[in-house]
């Protein structure tokens, strides 16, 4: 019965650990990693809210900020589920690039996605001007360009408001 009761006091110790803030750390690590690849200068990353990021070189300049589809299932949905995305904005009102985030969308069609640089689409527009491009869906992966699509024109969206630019 004691061997029962250590190793049930464990698992709830192991469970506990599993919930509180846990989410919400590996999700802003898996942005600070993907913002980290995609901005080489940033030394420090500041998350100033739970979809927004500020950006900082090493001798403290801002460089840009980040929107992200968070939590993660709040991204625009695409064939198996949320598709959500990384935008990095320089600290001139363009976008820097667009990234996509761990999803479940099927490998081959999230493959045609990455060979039509669907992506890359809103990369050097600036905030107002890429809020508004019309891109295309991939074909043959329909519903996947669609949620990166939505997820992205969301979050620049909501860039174009809160900064006016």
């Amino acid at each position: 019965m004691k061997k029962l009761l250590v190793t049930l006091a464990a698992a709830a110790a192991v469970w506990a650990s599993c919930v509180g803030d846990e989410p919400a750390q590996t999700e802003r690590g898996i942005v600070a990693s993907e913002i980290r690849k995609a901005v080489k200068d940033v030394s420090r990353i500041e998350f100033v809210a739970a979809d927004r990021a500020v950006l900082y070189s090493a001798d403290g300049k801002l460089i840009g900020s980040a929107r992200y589809s968070s939590p993660f299932a709040g991204a625009e949905r695409g064939f198996r589920g949320p598709v959500p995305v990384l935008v990095i904005f320089t600290n001139k009102g363009t976008v820097r690039t667009v990234r996509p985030l761990p999803n479940q969308e099927d490998a081959r069609f999230w493959q045609k996605l990455l060979a039509a640089a669907l992506f890359e689409s809103w990369s050097g527009f600036p905030v107002r001007e890429a809020a508004q491009l019309e891109v295309d869906a991939v074909t043959g992966a329909t519903y996947s360009s669609r949620g990166a699509i939505g997820s992205t024109g969301k979050l620049i969206e909501e860039e174009a408001l809160s900064n006016g630019k």
